[in-house]
């Protein structure tokens, strides 16, 4: 029997996934259900799952950390991480802390099950669109694969916050931020004001100017 932790903080979709997994798979059952990264550390401790499917966007501890603390606590666990989001940047960093794959929330059922079986067995796994997504930026980087330094206001921004920053400089409003992120509108309104303040930019037109002549986003 395959034991399997699911990590989502939108519970229907958590449940979601873990009634097509067991309705499907006799050999499968979700051991756990976590609604963030701490509850997930906790949950792999109490419960030790063969299998960890992780989100990467979540309140207090988001999936990347929790993959970190993790994969330094239980090595040999795979860590399968399911988002929403193709951020190059994640799918780096998630990697770089152990996650064996990185698949969007919007694989088929099938594909999902077959995924969960090849990590088992010692595959590494990534969508091809989240592939694409790493080729093209590489394309469009310098020629020799070297990236010049990140700037010291860029070094002192956390990973929400940067998160946050990239979604701006894509156009969206915070209300449309709040909503991609599961969290309340407030909180993003003042995730904004330390981005002003770190940046010393001080409204959004300037602090989407400085980002985007940083060429990190």
């Amino acid at each position: 029997m395959t034991r399997i932790l699911i990590v989502d903080d939108q519970r229907l979709f958590a449940e979601s996934l873990r009634t097509v997994l067991e309705g499907t798979q006799d050999d499968f059952r979700v051991c756990a259900l976590a609604g963030d990264g701490a509850q997930a550390v906790a949950a792999v401790a109490e419960h030790q799952p063969d299998i960890v499917l992780m989100d990467v966007s979540m309140p207090a501890m988001d999936g990347v950390e929790a993959a970190r603390i993790i994969h330094n606590r239980y090595p040999e666990l795979p860590i399968l991480m399911l988002t929403t989001f193709e951020d190059d940047g994640y799918v780096r960093e998630a990697i770089a802390y152990g996650a064996r794959g990185y698949l969007l929330k919007n694989i088929p059922s099938r594909e999902l099950v077959a995924s969960i079986r090849a990590v088992l067995s010692g595959a590494m796994l990534l969508d091809p669109r989240v592939v694409g997504a790493l080729v093209g930026k590489g394309r469009d980087g310098p020629a020799s694969g070297a990236r010049a330094a990140s700037p010291e206001w860029f070094d002192s921004l956390s990973r929400r916050e940067r998160q946050i920053l990239g979604l701006i400089v894509d156009g969206l409003q915070n209300d449309e931020i709040a909503q991609r992120l599961c969290v309340a509108p407030q909180t993003v309104r003042n995730y904004v004001s330390r981005l002003y303040d770190k940046t010393a930019t001080g409204d959004r037109l300037r602090l989407i100017r400085l980002a985007r002549a940083s060429g990190l986003f």
